[in-house]
């Protein structure tokens, strides 16, 4: 992450802290078109459907009035309304993206804010909306490298393209939301765009405590995965045969579908591993729920997604993860507390070995499950919500300054820590704070994210908050992590 100049940034601070104050003349969203190729009735969808539509949900809850715009699908309705929102399905594969666009040009005054989802691909929608209406683009991880796995020349090069170059000349300085420090250090390095990029993980409803009672009698790995190539699950079929060598009575379990399906089968047979693997397939929420329970650990041998969520949701039930240290992998598992990341995928199997002989310590198998769990536990799609909708008001009021702000995107976050007798209200120091500046309690600390500020900024950002460092009040100021985004965004 780069540094900011506190000189050229003293005038805009001053400028943005009163434009995006939520007292007063707080911008705020009513209506937002939610912009992805699939919706999660989609026999193709996954992770990101899941996103989308849990940020729907949740935006609804928050009272902002949701569309939510998708392909058709065969068998379906083109209008449904589902858990408070309205999806609106029009196109197919690739004709979606001008159906869209011709439906946001169409309603262009009735809408104040779009969530435009890129699966690769973006939908352009400034293209329809124009400049006055806030866009925040969603990218869950850069596609740069998949092209080419998935497409030959000439497409592979015009994916590319609409991805980077395309993107950058349509959506300019319109701020960015991503699930994972991997995945913004992705846009920056790789597609190069120049908006603001803010981090919001992906959610999950968390169930109860962990209970132990429901583990497998003999040792479980089970994976959950949409079945496509890079998430390499014939390196983990690979790993289980070899490490069946030393654990006879190892199993493995794989929940979900896609075009691999066969060929994983195949792989499955030529192995041996006939009476080791289990292929359930896709399964609804509640068997999938039931089947992951049952783990010792979940394993993980993709080349690089733009967040774990499959590792969250094992840890959300008590499961540790092996991993691959990847990126967006990386940002979902603690390394040593809620699972293990190897730097080799020729590790994996000794990985594995080692982890579950750990497990058979019924003490040690508690401990690991309750630091994944605690761990998922701060991941809730409410925050997931909350965090694009403030990153669409501040959006709304950077396009409603009088002057254009040209500066260019600085990465720098300020972790704040407060500490001391006479802490202010945090709820007060939201109203006060630009919208994008977060703030929580964390027992007798209040900890904030000053997101494109170095410390200078941050603490001229607090005076003018009404927060100076005194006896009754320590300020302690850092430059943030990567795990900081997750931990207090």
């Amino acid at each position: 992450m780069g540094r900011c100049s506190s000189r050229r940034n003293a005038i805009c601070w001053r400028e943005a802290l009163h434009s995006t104050s939520r007292g007063g003349n707080a911008v705020t969203v009513q209506h937002v078109a939610l912009l992805n190729w699939r919706d999660r009735s989609h026999p193709r969808a996954g992770g990101a459907e899941l996103y989308c539509e849990q940020v729907a949900q949740h935006l609804v809850r928050q009272g902002v009035a949701v569309t939510y715009l998708t392909a058709r699908v065969p068998g379906l309705p083109t209008v449904e309304d589902r858990e408070g929102f309205r999806i609106v399905r029009m196109g197919g594969t690739f004709t979606v993206y001008l159906a869209v666009l011709l439906w946001l040009w169409r309603h262009r005054t009735k809408i104040d804010g779009v969530i435009d989802s890129q699966n690769g691909i973006p939908f352009f929608s400034p293209l329809a909306v124009g400049r006055r209406v806030p866009v925040v683009l969603l990218i869950h991880h850069v596609h740069q490298r998949q092209f080419a796995e998935y497409f030959g020349w000439p497409m592979r090069w015009v994916g590319r393209w609409l991805e980077k170059t395309a993107t950058g000349l349509v959506y300019g300085r319109r701020s960015i939301v991503t699930v994972s420090p991997s995945s913004r250090n992705a846009i920056r390095q790789e597609l190069r765009l120049k908006g603001n990029v803010f981090v919001a993980p992906c959610g999950m409803d968390r169930p109860n405590a962990p209970d132990d009672q429901r583990r497998a009698a003999r040792p479980r790995i089970v994976c959950v995965s949409r079945l496509v190539p890079h998430k390499r699950m014939d390196l983990v079929l690979e790993a289980v045969a070899k490490a069946r060598t030393v654990m006879t009575d190892l199993e493995l379990h794989l929940v979900g579908d896609g075009p691999e399906l066969d060929t994983i089968r195949t792989h499955i047979t030529r192995l041996g591993l006939e009476t080791t693997v289990v292929v359930h397939g896709r399964v609804t929420d509640a068997e999938r729920t039931a089947i992951l329970q049952t783990a010792w650990i979940t394993v993980s041998a993709s080349a690089g997604e733009g967040w774990g969520l499959s590792i969250l949701e094992a840890a959300a039930l008590g499961v540790p993860a092996v991993a691959l240290h990847v990126p967006g992998v990386q940002d979902a598992v603690r390394d040593g507390r809620t699972g293990v990341l190897i730097d080799d995928e020729s590790q994996l199997a000794d990985a594995i070995v080692c982890l579950i002989d750990r497990l058979s310590d019924p003490a040690e198998a508690t401990a690991w499950a309750s630091r994944a769990w605690a761990w998922s536990g701060q991941f809730t799609w409410e925050r997931s919500a909350g965090r694009i909708r403030l990153v669409l008001e501040a959006e709304a009021a950077r396009l409603a300054l009088r002057r254009p702000d040209h500066r260019a995107a600085c990465d720098v976050v300020t972790v704040v820590e407060l500490a001391g007798a006479s802490l202010p209200d945090a709820d007060e120091l939201r109203m006060r704070c630009r919208h994008t500046d977060t703030w929580s309690v964390r027992g007798d600390r209040i900890i904030g994210l000053i997101h494109g500020a170095d410390e200078i900024d941050a603490l001229a950002v607090l005076q003018r908050a009404g927060v100076r460092p005194s006896d009754q009040v320590r300020v302690r100021l850092r430059v943030g992590r990567p795990h900081d985004l997750l931990e207090y965004a």
